[in-house]
């Protein structure tokens, strides 16, 4: 394990050197664990701010300069970490014994929330994804969950890539980035929290450079390089913070006429930040602009999602209330380093209130159709549908916490967010996909900004929109 405020309470106080260290900097805090599961699932500087201790800044830069150290002379594996190894590698050992049987498959639509089959009749696991167009083919990547079943420990199992040249049939193409089971202190490590990858090609070294998102303590990216989309990629940066953020969803643009690259990133859960990306897209070196400033759960924004057409940028983004969906909003600019401003949601006559039951991770444009373009979206979880109702709940109950004078909630209707809004014990192996196109509308006297519109279809191809 890595030593730092960052990571669990309870990993920490497992190795005696750092539940020394933590005994020394906070007093009684390995009491306080024993007697309060809930508080050792916390990271040391989660705990300190939670419970706003006295100079609790200066107590926690002091504490992890000694667990920075700590790093330095001693190197250790949990007994948890252990376990989980053990318990990945029989996960392996069985998907290798018993592959699963081929079924040739073909289907003539995209069919929204409901399971999507590879050509082997498997089904398609590259979620919180991206399609990349190359030659005359799209290529959809994203994380794979095939063993992530809510109990294993198993968040994702590596980054999985398909390819396709009609956008409703994908070929496996296996996995572009595999997991790492023997090292709990890589990213990708299948316990670690890895979401939504990313991949530009960068003009300037004709490299393939892959971002991903480690929510949970870490909080950072991850970034990849490769000279091939399909790989092998090799680590630049394991724990990257931009700016010294904390790292929320991202997309990343490239713009077509300038070659630079941008990166828009939820921002310590405050703020839409854009960064402008090195040269060789490795880095972000200059914060922008930012959108959604000075806003809260769930109303922060988040799962960012770029695009532009007719001279403008788009920014389609989601709320915040975990797996659970909720409404989208469209932001627009005249540029991608100037900040965005809101132009409504996108969805119409969506009654559920939550983007048709589910959350953007990428809107690309459709090949030789200018206008069109496809929202691919996720939907976590598939068991659990969202309404009005609970819609209203969630916004609710999240939002008393920030502003209790202006939204209530009972403690049935806290019980009831909290035993839905499943995040670590979700079986997200079933998640499903809802791709729908998207089209910019003019401006009109209702929209002097234009609209942009996503409806509902039960099934549909690009070809006939």
């Amino acid at each position: 394990m890595i030593f730092g405020i960052n990571a669990k309470l309870r990993d920490l106080l497992q190795n005696e050197k750092a539940a020394a260290l933590l005994e020394q900097a906070l007093p009684g805090i390995g009491n306080q664990a024993r007697s309060n599961p809930q508080a050792g699932q916390l990271s040391v500087e989660q705990l300190v701010r939670y419970t706003r201790i006295p100079n609790g800044e200066a107590l926690l830069a002091g504490l992890d300069a000694s667990l920075q150290e700590l790093n330095r002379t001693e190197s250790t594996i949990s007994p948890e970490e252990a376990e989980l190894i053990r318990r990945f590698r029989q996960i392996q050992q069985e998907a290798d014994a018993h592959p699963p049987v081929a079924a040739p498959h073909h289907q003539d639509a995209i069919h929204p929330g409901q399971p999507w089959l590879d050509t082997e009749g498997k089904r398609i696991q590259a979620h919180g994804g991206a399609v990349l167009y190359e030659d005359g083919c799209y290529y959809w990547y994203g994380e794979n969950k095939e063993f992530t079943d809510g109990k294993n420990g198993v968040w994702t199992w590596g980054i999985r890539a398909y390819a396709s040249a009609d956008l409703c049939n994908w070929k496996d193409l296996g996995l572009i980035i595999p997991p790492e089971l023997e090292d709990p202190n890589s990213s990708m490590f299948p316990a670690k929290r890895i979401d939504r990858p990313h991949i530009l090609k960068c003009p300037a070294t004709g490299k393939y450079v892959c971002w991903i998102k480690l929510s949970g303590p870490e909080a950072a990216f991850s970034v990849w390089q490769a000279d091939r989309l399909m790989g092998p990629y090799t680590q630049v940066e394991a724990l990257y913070n931009p700016g010294g953020y904390k790292i929320g969803d991202f997309d990343m643009v490239t713009d077509e006429e300038t070659g630079k690259g941008y990166l828009y990133f939820d921002a310590n859960h405050k703020a839409m930040v854009c960064m402008e990306l090195t040269g060789d897209y490795l880095h972000a070196d200059r914060e922008a602009a930012r959108s959604y400033p000075d806003l809260h759960p769930p109303f922060t924004r988040e799962a960012p999602c770029l695009f532009a057409w007719g001279g403008k940028k788009y920014m389609v983004t989601s709320g915040m209330t975990g797996y659970v969906p909720n409404q989208s909003d469209c932001a627009v600019a005249a540029d991608w380093d100037v900040p965005f401003e809101s132009i409504g949601n996108p969805h119409v006559g969506d009654e559920t209130h939550a983007s048709f039951n589910s959350q953007i991770s990428k809107i690309f444009p459709v090949e030789g159709r200018d206008g069109l373009f496809i929202a691919m979206a996720d939907r976590w979880l598939p068991r659990y549908p969202v309404d009005a109702r609970i819609a209203d709940l969630f916004t609710r109950v999240i939002g008393s916490a920030y502003e209790p004078e202006t939204y209530q909630a009972t403690d049935a209707e806290r019980q009831e967010m909290y035993a839905g809004n499943q995040l670590e014990t979700a079986d997200t192996a079933i998640a499903e996909y809802v791709w729908l196109p998207v089209r910019v509308l003019p401006a009109d006297a209702d929209h002097p900004q234009g609209r942009v519109e996503i409806r509902w279809r039960d099934a549909w191809t690009p070809d006939t929109v």
